[in-house]
């Protein structure tokens, strides 16, 4: 009996619990023009229970799980709407977008013109609005959509968007124009190219676990720059969280192309996991700047190429748990009320993914040549991120954000190329390299509504690095006489150190650094009973590039047939270099004007 009478109170309990446990339904309400609605009403019918809309037209509420909802929401000048079936999930994210519609001059004075639609329906109909109602042509991808979407980069959630298309998965081209067409912004503020030589951006080194939402305008819009004829892209990072969590994933996966078939990597670094060179590829210690090196006999020269790593060929992967994709993902955040209805909130992220691929091409034929190719392509691709994003709310008319990304986007890959040259003979080529691109971001803005004088401010000021490092890129090519497949392989070297074709190393810095700051402000006011807005602003931007680069060449004075047959493992060991005039190898670095440049920009707008 006592035990039953025991299991009675813990199931009354547990219904208790269930039954009063609460969750937060958040959401952004928004005007026909997909403006903010500030400090709108919403109030949950047949209740006390209600809130008013931010600065940045989102808002809070509060509710019971597992009961529904009907929320009235109204704001002056605008009709006002009641959305039903509104319900809230403790497990999940509870988030609902509003459209509210201007009053029109036919509404007769003292009669409140009321819609009605579902909790479902109001948030589909709100993004297809969005999209709608939008002052110039574009597309646009949700959060959710995003949160659905097994997309890992920003590359791959661009290719759903209609009149687009991703090329080596991350440069973008729009209406068919290429990727030198476009300009990215992040959190509004532009950005610069990614390339040394080509001015275009690579979307993938944005992980999509960051994104909050991606506007792609298609046609020229007043507040942002011109730089563009293909699209706009407009990234937006993740605000502050709703309510307290913290989220931790781990997953793995394979490719059908790597898994089961050779896989051929090379001897890196302890960092290499990361996308980072712990220093085993760098220029080793003691070898002169440039300009002292160019100073130097050539014995001098050939003394230092002895001192380079020694990898020149790559090994086969015996284990397959070593080519198993891995993803690592953590994220928290929390939100204080601070009294008087403010709020201090903060969202912090951390997302790690390694994949690896296996790329075969066939049938390369280089333009203006007789040569046909064929590579096998394998890479380990890093993209590894964080995010901390922190946000004071003061009241619903003032908000101050931090926003901080850092990400690191590396392919650490091996290609072994086969084929016929020019000549005619057969080749064996490979090369070897680790490109890492480091990106960094720190943004603050404020939005603030002055009630009194109808106005709107916007402000932001932020600091961009992108910094690129190509470290020890190797190439070498090998040939055979194809009238005699008997014949060794023998090495492909030049008898001056000008070449970077075979035998080569290669090095490459690229930094940018990018100061923004700007502001706009805004004017509301009714005529002809419609609401109208002015808005006026000043965008200062100044863009600073720097790009080093130091390609070396090994080189070969006096042919010496023996040495072009050593394998490459041993062909450039450090007994095989000479005085750097007899017939063993020699050591140069190639100069000129076109190995390093600065640039610089500055952009006032108004």
């Amino acid at each position: 009996m006592k035990r039953l009478l025991f299991t009675l109170l813990a199931l009354l309990g547990l219904v208790f619990v269930s039954f009063s446990q609460n969750a937060k339904l958040t959401g952004k309400i928004l005007n026909n023009k997909n403006e903010p609605v500030v400090n709108a009403t919403i109030k949950v019918d047949g209740t006390n229970t209600g809130t008013s809309s931010g600065v940045d037209g989102s808002f809070i509420l509060t509710l019971a799980v597992g009961k529904k909802y009907t929320l009235v929401i109204s704001s002056v000048n605008y009709e006002t709407k009641i959305i039903e079936d509104v319900e809230v999930t403790a497990s999940q994210v509870n988030e609902l977008q509003v459209l509210l519609n201007e009053s029109t001059k036919n509404t007769l004075e003292g009669v409140v013109v009321k819609t009605t639609s579902s909790a479902k329906k109001e948030t589909a109909a709100s993004l297809i609005s969005f999209q709608k109602n939008t002052n110039t042509v574009a597309s646009v991808i949700s959060a959710e959509s995003i949160r659905r979407s097994p997309d890992k980069n920003t590359g791959e959630v661009l290719k759903r968007l209609p009149g687009t298309s991703i090329q080596e998965g991350k440069y973008l081209v729009v209406r068919g124009l290429a990727d030198r067409y476009n300009l990215a912004m992040l959190n509004g503020v532009p950005l610069t190219s990614t390339e040394p030589d080509r001015k275009t951006f690579s979307f993938d080194i944005f992980p999509s676990t960051i994104i909050d939402n991606i506007i792609i305008n298609k046609a020229f819009v007043p507040e942002y720059p011109a730089e563009w004829a293909g699209g706009l892209v407009q990234i937006n990072t993740k605000d502050i969280a709703t309510k307290g969590f913290w989220n931790v994933q781990i997953g793995t996966g394979f490719n059908t192309q790597t898994i089961g078939h050779d896989f051929y990597t090379y001897k890196g670094g302890s960092l290499d996991w990361l996308g980072i060179d712990d220093g085993t590829r760098a220029i080793p210690d003691g070898v002169p700047l440039k300009g002292a090196f160019s100073q130097l006999d050539r014995a001098g020269k050939t003394a230092y190429g002895k001192t380079f790593e020694n990898v020149w060929s790559t090994d086969k992967t015996s284990s397959g748990l070593l080519l198993l994709n891995k993803k690592f993902e953590m994220s928290g955040g929390f939100n204080s009320s601070l009294g008087s209805g403010s709020t201090l909130g903060a969202t912090f992220a951390v997302t790690y993914n390694q994949t690896n691929k296996r790329t075969s091409i066939n049938n390369i034929k280089p333009v203006g040549s007789n040569s046909v190719y064929s590579d096998e392509k394998y890479s380990q691709d890093v993209l590894a991120g964080a995010l901390a994003n922190i946000t004071l709310k003061l009241g619903t008319d003032s908000k101050i954000s931090w926003k901080n990304v850092i990400n690191v986007n590396a392919t650490d890959y091996a290609t072994e190329r086969t084929g016929q040259d020019d000549a005619g003979f057969n080749v064996r080529a490979n090369e070897l390299a680790l490109k890492s691109n480091t990106f960094f971001t720190t943004q603050l803005s404020g939005d603030h509504n002055i009630k009194s004088a109808n106005l709107k401010l916007h402000w932001y000021g932020s600091f961009n690095i992108l910094d690129q490092y190509i470290p020890d890129q190797r190439r070498l090519q090998y040939n055979q006489d194809p009238t005699n497949l008997n014949n060794p392989y023998t090495l492909l070297i030049g008898a001056s150190g000008n070449s970077q074709n075979t035998g080569s190393r290669y090095y490459g810095w690229l930094s940018d650094y990018i100061y923004t700051a700007g502001g706009d402000l805004s004017y509301k006011w009714k005529m002809f009973d419609r609401n109208q807005t002015v808005k006026g602003g000043y965008l200062l931007q100044i863009k600073d590039r720097l790009f080093d680069s130091r390609p070396f060449a090994n080189y070969l004075p006096s042919d010496n047939p023996t040495l072009r047959q050593l394998h490459p493992d041993q062909v450039f060991n450090p007994e095989n270099f000479g005085n750097g005039s007899d017939n063993k190898f020699a050591f140069n670095d190639l100069s000129g004007a076109q190995y390093r440049y600065l640039a610089n920009t500055i952009l006032n707008a108004v």
